[in-house]
């Protein structure tokens, strides 16, 4: 989506940090420029408030919240039996490790869903990791966030439906 087309006061989506509103558009003289930022709160996270040059928009990735119809798309994709391909762990933890990093910053939200839906599998298989918990605690953060402003829902009933969703998963 062109930056330029964000309403403050809009739901936002950063690829790292999840679903926020669109605060302002504010002015900073930095090393003697003047630049535009969007600035965004996170209300949802701990993080607070994040600024992003808005000449930068796109290249961060910053874009607006999914559709209804694509969350609901996400809740079919959580659902599905796991395929051959997800069943084989060949990878060395530090491989399956990047891969899933990349995956969670790419804002791709069925990416970011891959590595929740893997990750929550083998948290009911055994217990997480210290890296792969951070990276599930991550997955879940974004995909509820997004899911609270797509469907205009609290957080919790965000968190319960995403629960719900990888109960009905089939092994």
């Amino acid at each position: 989506m062109n930056s330029s087309t964000f309403e403050i006061g809009s739901p936002i989506v950063h690829p790292i940090h999840g679903a926020g509103i669109l605060k302002e558009v504010a002015k900073k003289t930095i090393r003697g420029k003047l630049m535009s930022y969007y600035v965004i709160d996170f209300p949802y996270s701990d993080l607070g408030q994040v600024m992003v040059p808005v000449d930068m928009a796109e290249k961060v990735g910053l874009r607006s919240v999914n559709t209804k119809n694509n969350i609901d798309e996400l809740f079919s994709f959580l659902s599905e039996a796991f395929t051959e391909a997800e069943e084989e762990e060949s990878k060395s933890f530090h491989q399956r490790y990047r891969d899933y990093l990349d995956k969670i910053q790419s804002g791709d939200l069925i990416q970011v869903a891959k590595v929740y839906r893997l990750l929550c599998r083998r948290s009911m298989l055994k217990p997480l990791g210290t890296k792969d918990k951070s990276l599930y605690e991550t997955a879940r953060q974004l995909l509820t966030s997004e899911i609270v402003f797509s469907k205009n829902i609290s957080d919790e009933l965000a968190s319960k439906m995403l629960d719900e969703a990888m109960e009905d998963m089939i092994f």
